[in-house]
């Protein structure tokens, strides 16, 4: 009995660990997911801009974007930026923080842009739903969601998640291996 005990747990552990990993991986990409969707529903039906940043302070009395190191793992927020200052909340001039993300479930979770994507700190939608830059180009890319296994597990599956965001505003999710790219 010991030794059936012993195989089950030799067996299951593992697949287990696996299968957690998997779910942090799901619910991470769709809390992004569900905040850019806010973002964007919330500038069509207010009329103005609504934006989506980045921030490490999300979870405190006076949020702030973060355009340095933190990464989108750290947390997020979703705000009305009625200042239009996109990219920048300030808690006077701006409208109520919608929603607030904390950080990413799982400690080896990374949610990254690539460098080429004019997406690395915030998107902001404007009323038409459609999110532009502070000069007015498109905004548009791929947000990667990663963990410790990387992009592809060891049987060559692809375990990475990606969002991507398009110049419509058209946010979906994808697990294909060459729109997600690599993970860090």
């Amino acid at each position: 009995m010991l030794a059936i005990v012993a195989i089950i747990f030799t067996v299951g552990v593992p697949q287990l660990s696996i299968f957690f990993k998997g779910n942090r991986m799901v619910a991470n990409t769709n809390d992004l997911l569900a905040g850019l969707n806010i973002a964007r529903s919330e500038a069509i039906k207010a009329g103005g801009r609504v934006t989506i940043c980045k921030s490490a302070s999300a979870g405190s009395a006076a949020p702030q974007c973060d355009a340095g190191a933190t990464g989108w793992e750290d947390g997020w927020f979703v705000f009305v930026d009625s200042d239009n200052t996109k990219g920048s909340y300030n808690s006077s001039s701006d409208g109520p923080v919608l929603r607030i993300n904390t950080g990413a479930s799982g400690s080896e979770v990374t949610i990254t842009v690539p460098a080429t994507d004019n997406i690395g700190n915030y998107v902001s939608f404007t009323s038409r739903g459609v999110p532009k830059a502070p000069n007015g180009a498109s905004q548009s890319g791929v947000f990667r969601v990663c963990d410790d296994r990387g992009l592809k597990n060891a049987s060559g599956n692809v375990v990475a998640r990606g969002i991507v965001l398009g110049a419509s505003g058209r946010v979906r999710t994808t697990n294909d291996a060459a729109q997600i790219g690599a993970c860090p």
